[in-house]
């Protein structure tokens, strides 16, 4: 697993998605919070570490790894660096729409819209789960890392798994805190949704230009 240095931030990084966090509120605050923040965290879980493996084995079959070809690998690189620019980009634009804002989310908007509909199942839990963890540029980038290091087949598929880990993050802490000190849940939850509301999608576009970044100046190294 030599290569979670680089992918476990990565991974780390991509847990960051404000939206994911406001389904989360409205489901602690439901009449059975249990039941649908688990059925959330099946499908996320499912979707997140699914795509992660069947990455890690299209990289290594299809020859996009340093190791097979420092120019296939390079431009995939490149490819992923230009979709976090364009994450980076999308999110600014996000947080200078959303800044500020007051209005309450809870009761406007297609998210707000979906979780209602989540609200009364644990099936619609379990498919907002799949639909809000579509693979992040900075989890594929991850990935990328992973399949690059040489490992052996077992170490690499255990670094996926802590990468998908650390990509569930804020589901997987509320999640167990709805079992130890479901009281203090909903109130912290709360709180670090304000906190994103004003500052979230700011993160997400440091974050993604970081990644971007990253992913370019390695892709070019590999390219020149």
């Amino acid at each position: 697993m030599s290569a979670l240095p680089q992918a476990l931030p990565l991974a780390l990084s991509a847990a960051v998605y404000p939206p994911a966090l406001f389904v989360l509120l409205l489901f602690t605050s439901s009449r059975h919070p249990r039941q649908l923040v688990l059925a959330y965290f099946g499908g996320a879980a499912l979707l997140t570490l699914g795509a992660g493996l069947v990455g890690l084995e299209l990289l290594r079959g299809a020859g996009l790894t340093e190791a097979d070809s420092q120019s296939a690998s390079g431009s995939v690189f490149v490819i992923i660096g230009l979709l976090l620019l364009v994450l980076a980009v999308w999110a600014w634009r996000r947080r200078a729409t959303c800044n500020g804002a007051t209005a309450d989310a809870r009761s406007s908007g297609r998210i707000a819209a979906w979780s209602q509909r989540a609200l009364t199942s644990r099936r619609w839990a379990f498919a907002l789960g799949l639909a809000m963890f579509l693979p992040s540029p900075l989890y594929l980038l991850a990935i990328k890392d992973i399949a690059d290091n040489g490992d052996a087949t077992a170490s690499q598929v255990l670094a996926v798994l802590i990468c998908a880990i650390g990509v569930l993050l804020f589901v997987e802490v509320p999640l167990v805190a709805l079992y130890l000190r479901r009281a203090a849940v909903e109130t912290r939850l709360e709180r670090t949704h304000r906190w994103l509301a004003r500052n979230g999608w700011t993160l997400v576009a440091v974050l993604a230009l970081i990644g971007a970044v990253y992913a370019l100046a390695k892709g070019l190294d590999e390219l020149a």
